[in-house]
């Protein structure tokens, strides 16, 4: 399985236009992020996506966990960093999956890589973004002109020529 952790708050500020948003509208900066990703929590790409956010200033006991189509959402418990989070959720898979983190955080990069992920930073995983996007435009762009074929398109010849036999009869 290949599994993709983000460090949410780290990547929305690296994002110039999350940046300014996160200031004003931390749940709109959050949505942007999640729709940023969306591309990229497909089975071509990775089967796991799980953004992780710092709540460690709020009460919640446990973290808060939302599944938001092919995307895991996880708000920290209190006292706990997403940085903390996300080494724990990384012990865990990289024994048996492919594990990338993406974030920006040097410490966090040199932690994670040691125990056998693969880190990308913010600029990358925003690049790769783009990169899908692009690639699901295509594939609807081939599926819609490959529906407006004509039937005459996608039968044999000879069931042509029956048909026009009978039309002319």
């Amino acid at each position: 399985m290949k599994a993709l952790l983000v460090d949410g708050y780290n990547i929305i500020y690296a994002h110039p236009e999350l940046a300014a948003t996160v200031e004003k509208d931390q749940d709109a900066a959050r949505e942007g992020l999640l729709k940023e990703l969306s591309p990229l929590a497909t089975p071509d790409h990775y089967e796991v996506v799980v953004v992780v956010f710092d709540a460690a200033g709020s009460s919640q006991p446990q973290p808060v966990v939302q599944e938001r189509g092919s995307m895991t959402v996880v708000f920290t418990r209190r006292q706990q960093s997403a940085d903390a989070f996300i080494e724990r959720i990384v012990r865990r898979l990289v024994p048996n999956n492919e594990v990338v983190v993406a974030t920006s955080d040097r410490l966090l990069t040199g932690l994670v890589s040691g125990f056998g992920a693969r880190t990308i930073d913010a600029q990358s995983l925003l690049g790769m973004t783009a990169d899908a996007l692009h690639e699901t435009r295509e594939e609807i762009k081939r599926m819609a002109a490959g529906s407006r074929s004509h039937l005459e398109d996608r039968v044999s010849e000879e069931v042509r020529r029956l048909l026009d036999e009978m039309r002319y009869r």
